[in-house]
């Protein structure tokens, strides 16, 4: 099984875990990184106007080799591709080429750890200015564009390279929740000063930034490495689906997830857990969407959740992925996904599935999607897998 050794992930760790370490640590550990400040993001963000949606410019990015392979590069990868995985000795994480660890834990095959992205979103500045703490989106009267900066981590689900949330023990995806709960909180909660207070969103919980949690798996959806990972990142702006949610709360005095578990049509009910329920969205947009909402409303991070929750909320993320993987390569589709999690006001919290199904055209950028399955047939052929 090819994987990345103890040895080698104690050569590159800065930290055992992330509890106790303090932002200005961190900021520090980025900064004074070798590497990272030559693909440092412009550290520059526009809005559209139109629908608010922001736009990070980080030019650095492109020069990102799994994203631009010659074709001889990509001829030699497809010899070596095993399943929905390439082989793991060509894996730059299983060689131990990978950038300072902060936290690593063990599981019961292999470990799971967190390191620094090397080619980051959003980046440290050496000096913040007054009026970015002011809030997240302060006034850009001329358009030059809002300051965007905080930092970008990787997680990696296993050390094993044919590991991931669709085939480990459950307790092993708890182990990664309570990592990866474990940095929410250090980012969220012991950051005043250095990023915006939620406070202004009216939330019950006095947080600072939004951290943003997805994770990608294959190349047409952005994923530009197979070893299973989960991508963090911790920023001074707020994502647009963020303030969705707050807006949502904000017209209907209810969280979505509240909605959702209120409306949804029990037949699109794919699975309940007991402390949370998976479920396809009456509005699904591409065949086998789903979303998986941790029924208590009143918590909205991860690091909220108690031990019976992790264990709900981790066995929901393997069910779909699960799912997601047995159903694509039987339609004739290459594995391809995203996961979003929805945290923070207005949210309660809850975990967004996209399998990369069907390609997006001219009209669903239009805003009108064009859907080539129905919610009810997606539902029923989940539950059949599960």
């Amino acid at each position: 099984m090819n994987s990345i050794s103890r040895e080698q992930l104690k050569a590159i760790t800065d930290r055992e875990n992330i509890e106790g370490a303090d932002v200005e640590s961190l900021f520090n550990f980025f900064r004074h990184d070798n590497d990272l400040p030559a693909h440092a993001p412009d550290a520059l963000c526009q809005i559209d106007p139109r629908d608010g949606a922001l736009v990070v410019y980080n030019s650095k990015r492109a020069k990102r080799p799994h994203d631009n392979k010659t074709e001889e590069e990509k001829a030699k990868g497809d010899e070596v591709h095993v399943g929905p995985y390439s082989n793991g000795e060509t894996c730059p994480v299983c060689l131990g080429k990978t950038t300072g660890v902060v936290d690593v834990a063990e599981l019961s095959e292999g470990y799971t750890f967190i390191n620094k992205n090397l080619f980051p979103v959003l980046f440290p500045p050496d000096y913040i200015k007054p009026e970015w703490l002011q809030e997240p989106l302060y006034p850009d009267p001329s358009h030059h564009g809002r300051a965007s900066y905080g930092m970008h981590f990787l997680q990696w689900t296993s050390s094993h390279h044919d590991r991931d949330w669709h085939n480990m023990a459950l307790e092993d995806r708890v182990v990664v929740l309570k990592r990866l709960a474990a940095l929410e909180r250090t980012l969220l909660y012991d950051s005043e000063g250095y990023m915006p207070p939620s406070s202004q969103w009216r939330s019950q919980k006095e947080t600072s930034g939004f951290v943003s949690i997805i994770k990608n798996f294959g190349a047409p959806v952005g994923g530009s490495l197979e070893h299973g990972h989960q991508q963090v990142a911790w920023s001074n702006i707020m994502p647009r689906s963020f303030y969705n949610n707050w807006s949502f709360f904000t017209r209907h005095r209810q969280f979505f997830s509240s909605y959702m578990q209120n409306e949804n049509p029990l037949d699109l009910e794919v699975k309940d857990y007991g402390r949370a329920i998976l479920m396809v969205p009456y509005f699904m947009k591409r065949p086998f969407n789903m979303m998986l909402f941790l029924k208590d409303t009143g918590k909205q991070y991860v690091c909220e959740l108690d031990d019976d929750e992790l264990g709900d909320i981790a066995e929901g993320i393997g069910d779909a992925m699960y799912a997601i993987m047995d159903i694509m390569p039987r339609i004739g589709k290459e594995i391809a996904y995203n996961m979003v999690v929805h945290n923070g006001p207005g949210a309660g919290l809850y975990y967004e599935f996209l399998p990369y199904t069907q390609e997006t055209g001219g009209y669903e950028h239009l805003g009108m999607w064009i859907c080539q399955g129905t919610p009810s047939h997606s539902a029923a052929e989940l539950r059949r897998i599960l």
